[in-house]
């Protein structure tokens, strides 16, 4: 089959702007093409072979939005008409392969291998379908090309599985004019078939509670999914805990107790594809603590932890609209996932290279201080100043009270002194916290996120984009923004 060269490839980057107004129908069916793919390599090396091809009866996106506009994720699936050397669509997306080429095994040269899919429009002629990687810089290229042929009698048109079960929630127009969510069952078993429909069901309650969604559910189809498992639960190695279920989930992803992602990228894609989708979504049937989201991958989290709600909107968000976490002090298996002065893709964090330009500039609260402080060094400070005093004064407590002849008028000298510099100490954070609290509800910038305390910073005081089952205002505008790509308006619904 012809090839294209590169310098042609990057040439036809050039047209983009062409592309965007290329009618659907002339290159594309109604249909998907599922892309299933092998993804290796290590830090500085990475390398895709592909698995298989499958036809899928329907495409679910926008005919309008073939082209990704957000320029959001690491990666990018861009196909070319073949003929005329036109770029015909584009996705950019993030997988765990993203998140490994930040570890520690990976810096060291350690390869890891994982399956992973893209969905495209099924093209009418040949295409080109280019895999491009983001450098440190943020810099697109690629790192692999391969024509495809829709005549290719290897592309798989499988029947739907019998053994998957649908059920609809959410029903409010054709797939193309809107937003598409499925929410997959993993882990439980044929008996639980109905605590999945009420879990989805609930979970989809708190999406559609949740705005900007609750404003825009006239655009909002949620389906749910079920396949049935042999073993309740999910796999949680750290315990010595196997189950044997149908997308093989399982905790300690990465080496990290509380990341849970799915083992099984076949299987997902297999159940998901029984419904037109634009995001999937894994409902795990587990009372622990934990999940995961990978911006237009997938999201999972489990149902029955006291927390699922939050965690469910939490990992929603990174999968639907590329939130970054705004944490700076939790554990995670990263190392400098984000590079230093680069100004990360992200809606919701920010290096600040601008600070006259905040990407939420238009959301930022009248007359607030660019950075904004919050007291960050000085409660850094109190508290090491709490626990070394802690330390010393014991110290010496516990010498005098070695002694054979203790004497009971130093130590409780020593205690008195202790409790009064310890006094001190919280007084002085709960001033700042005080302070802090008047910020509640304040869109900002404030130093901390993307897990580091410095040279990276967030929207809010609170270190979550979610709170009381809500985004908060920067993470609603970059929602909206998702919402707008998949259902956008028609020019005749649009207000003046």
């Amino acid at each position: 089959m012809k090839s294209l060269s590169l310098p042609s490839i990057l040439l036809a980057v050039c047209a983009a702007a062409l592309a965007a107004g290329v009618p659907f129908d002339a290159h594309f069916e109604d249909a998907a093409l599922r892309i299933d793919y092998f993804h290796t390599g290590h830090r500085t090396s990475e390398t895709v072979s592909l698995d298989q091809l499958y036809r899928i009866p329907t495409w679910p996106a926008h005919p309008d939005k073939l082209i990704d506009d957000l320029n959001y994720g690491p990666y990018q699936a861009k196909v070319y008409d073949v003929a005329t050397n036109t770029l015909i669509f584009s996705r950019g997306f993030s997988s765990i392969f993203a998140e490994y080429k930040t570890t520690a095994p990976a810096r060291e040269g350690i390869a890891q291998t994982y399956h992973a899919t893209v969905l495209i429009p099924f093209p009418r002629k040949p295409v080109l379908l280019v895999l491009e990687a983001r450098d440190r810089q943020n810099i697109l290229a690629p790192i692999y090309r391969t024509n495809i042929d829709p005549a290719d009698i290897n592309i798989i048109k499988e029947s739907p599985d019998p053994r998957d079960r649908i059920h609809t929630i959410a029903h409010a127009g054709p797939p193309r004019d809107c937003v598409d969510i499925v929410f997959v069952a993993e882990g439980y078993t044929e008996p639980e078939y109905d605590k999945f429909t009420a879990d989805a069901e609930r979970f989809a309650k708190v999406l559609l509670d949740a705005e900007p969604f609750k404003t825009h559910s006239e655009k909002i189809n949620i389906s749910a999914v079920f396949r049935a498992s042999a073993e309740s639960g999910v796999d949680e190695p750290d315990n010595g805990i196997f189950r044997n279920t149908a997308l093989s989930s399982a905790y300690n992803a990465l080496n990290l107790e509380r990341y849970l992602l799915v083992d099984d990228n076949k299987t997902l894609r297999d159940v998901a594809c029984q419904v037109p989708h634009d995001t999937v979504v894994v409902i795990a049937n587990s009372p622990r603590y934990g999940g995961g989201g990978i911006y237009n991958d997938y999201a999972i989290f489990t149902a029955d932890h006291r927390t699922s709600e939050n965690i469910f909107l939490h990992e929603f968000g990174h999968s639907f609209a590329n939130l970054a976490d705004e944490y700076f002090s939790a554990d995670v298996a990263y190392e400098e996932f984000f590079a230093p002065g680069v100004e990360p893709l992200e809606p919701n964090i920010t290096a600040l290279l601008d600070p006259d330009n905040v990407k939420w500039k238009n959301l930022l609260s009248p007359d607030i201080p660019i950075p904004t402080p919050w007291g960050q060094e000085e409660l850094k400070s109190l508290r090491a100043q709490r626990h070394a005093i802690h330390n010393e004064i014991n110290e010496k407590i516990a010498r005098l009270e070695n002694k054979k002849s203790k004497n009971e008028e130093k130590i409780q000298l020593l205690r008195n002194k202790l409790t009064a510099k310890i006094t001190q100490i919280e007084e002085n954070i709960e001033e700042i916290t005080r302070r802090n609290n008047q910020m509640g509800g304040k869109t900002g910038v404030f130093e901390g996120a993307g897990y580091t305390a410095k040279g990276l910073y967030r929207p809010t005081l609170h270190t979550d984009f979610t709170t009381g089952l809500q985004y908060h205002q920067v993470a609603r505008h970059a929602i909206q923004k998702l919402i707008n790509h998949y259902a956008p308006e028609s020019p005749d619904h649009i207000p003046h």
